[in-house]
């Protein structure tokens, strides 16, 4: 293969790989109902720094979580940013993970969470963030870039909570 060949191939499989980064981090389009009957979706989060909290009634590290998504929602109130935990508990009867709103948001209000509670019954938005596992955290920027998705999630969880202030400091400056 001669040396100009070579270059312009080496040219375009970067750029391939700067499009596909590029369309990685932007955030799905999505529309999330709450456990009160309103719609959030994403084109209404643009311009505010937003963490999406995933997890379910039944995952066992509920009970970090929720008070870790607190005291993060707490920490950033007066700031603007947004924060939201999303049950993928299936609104189906007979499902394993099934949970009707009332059983959600008791269960959110029994773990003293006082951020809205949306539903992505169907995982639409869990399946299009290109998430497998539960807890998930996902934190947007203003411009509704993906900046990071950290498994797992808790104040005494090594550094995911560090990580996520330091995120989200660094796009409030």
């Amino acid at each position: 293969m001669n040396k100009n060949l070579k270059t312009k191939l080496v040219l375009s499989v970067a750029a391939l790989i700067v499009l596909w980064i590029a369309a990685l981090a932007q955030t799905p389009q999505f529309s999330l109902r709450s456990t009160d009957g309103r719609t959030i979706n994403s084109t209404e989060l643009r311009g505010k720094v937003v963490v999406l909290s995933f997890g379910g009634t039944w995952v066992p590290l509920a009970s970090k979580e929720l008070p870790a998504l607190q005291k993060l929602a707490d920490r950033y109130a007066t700031r603007g940013v947004q924060v939201y935990w999303v049950s993928i508990n299936s609104e189906k009867q007979g499902a394993r993970t099934f949970a009707t709103n009332e059983e959600v948001q008791a269960f959110a209000q029994k773990n003293n969470l006082r951020v809205p509670v949306l539903r992505d019954s169907e995982q639409q938005a869990y399946k299009a963030f290109g998430l497998d596992a539960v807890p998930t955290v996902v934190v947007l920027d203003r411009d509704g870039k993906v900046i990071r998705k950290h498994v797992g999630f808790g104040t005494e969880q090594g550094d995911s909570y560090s990580e996520i202030i330091r995120d989200l400091d660094q796009l409030l400056k």
